[in-house]
């Protein structure tokens, strides 16, 4: 019976073996992602699976959210290294790495979110400028989230006015969105999305802004009792591979990430309207009605903004890319339209 129970369990292992194998990846993949995982990021863990159900577990995704492997402004340069294979972020967390692309993350110029994907699918399409200055960094694109409108959060009423918001420390990130608050007469502070929550708690700044889906998966209402917008809508986050990492993969991987990447921006698009009412139900059952923003005030607002596009593409010109944003710009502005 000794020398049968060793014998049997050698037997039982060797029986495994081939199973085991098969099931083990080709290529372990580490994704950075400057959110917490939460049901906003459904489209992109979605994602994720669907690479690994369709290359039957040889190319496996392994998700590290909140931060974990990099902040918001660190992880697309990680990718760019190869320090991680996957990275999401939003371009304006690199208004130098990424000067092209900020013009994605531009306040008062669109009005919806789906609007804002179209118009960048567009430009993208027409201009190889996009795609080079990725390339450049040593990432790709793969997709863009369609977030929702932007709202003020905090623990103060007055949000939905400009006389309200005079004086007033606000969120801001990139370049662009502290021009619009300064425009308002309220006073920028830069902080990351993961940042907002324990900045209103503390009294760092006296409004968050963020789009709904973010302010129920972070639960800031929970600190800010007054919601006030939408104030502002622009695209969102990408989903960006290393370069590096997609020169390892098989022809047949790449296809199917980038036939995968194309499915899930569409779903996002499908996804980003009911993800909206579904946050804003979890606003209101949490007993807070969001205040709309004043129109006049917000046409006031506007006209006291410089033209950003124009302001974008004089930034471009000192850069040495002048001509080719003089196009870009033109064309934004008849999209957007």
């Amino acid at each position: 019976m000794k020398r049968f129970i060793p014998v049997a369990v050698a037997a039982a292992c060797l029986s495994l073996a081939p199973t085991f194998a098969k099931a083990q990846a080709e290529f372990n993949l580490r994704w950075a992602h400057y959110l917490p995982n939460t049901p906003f990021l459904e489209i992109e863990n979605s994602f994720a699976e669907a690479v690994e159900k369709r290359t039957d577990g040889k190319v496996k995704i392994t998700g590290t959210y909140a931060g974990g492997l990099g902040g918001a402004g660190e992880i697309l340069n990680l990718a760019g290294r190869g320090a991680v294979d996957f990275a999401t972020s939003a371009a304006g967390y690199y208004p130098d790495r990424l000067p092209v692309w900020k013009a994605s993350q531009l306040p008062f110029v669109f009005d919806t979110p789906k609007q804002a994907i179209e118009t960048f699918k567009t430009l993208r399409e027409e201009f190889p400028l996009f795609d080079e200055e990725m390339k450049g960094m040593g990432i790709r694109f793969l997709f863009q989230q369609p977030l929702g409108s932007y709202y003020f959060v905090g623990p103060q009423a007055g949000c939905d006015t400009l006389e309200g918001l005079a004086g007033k420390k606000i969120r801001a990130f990139g370049s662009e969105i502290p021009k619009i608050i300064s425009a308002a007469g309220a006073v920028a502070i830069t902080l990351t999305t993961t940042e907002m929550y324990e900045a209103v708690q503390r009294g760092v700044i006296d409004y968050a802004n963020a789009d709904v889906g973010n302010i129920a998966s972070l639960k800031l209402y929970e600190v800010g009792k007054n919601i006030c917008g939408p104030i502002m809508t622009f695209s969102g986050h990408m989903m960006t591979i290393s370069e590096r990492t997609w020169a390892k993969l098989p022809e047949e991987y790449q296809k199917i990430i980038m036939e995968e990447a194309d499915a899930a921006q569409q779903r996002y698009l499908d996804w980003v309207d009911d993800n909206g009412k579904n946050a804003i139900k979890v606003i209101n059952d949490a007993g807070i009605q969001i205040t709309p923003f004043n129109a006049d005030e917000m046409a006031k607002w506007k006209a006291a903004t410089p033209d950003l596009v124009q302001a974008w593409a004089e930034d471009m010109a000192k850069r040495g890319k002048g001509e080719e944003a003089n196009k870009i710009a033109a064309r934004l502005k008849e999209l957007a339209k």
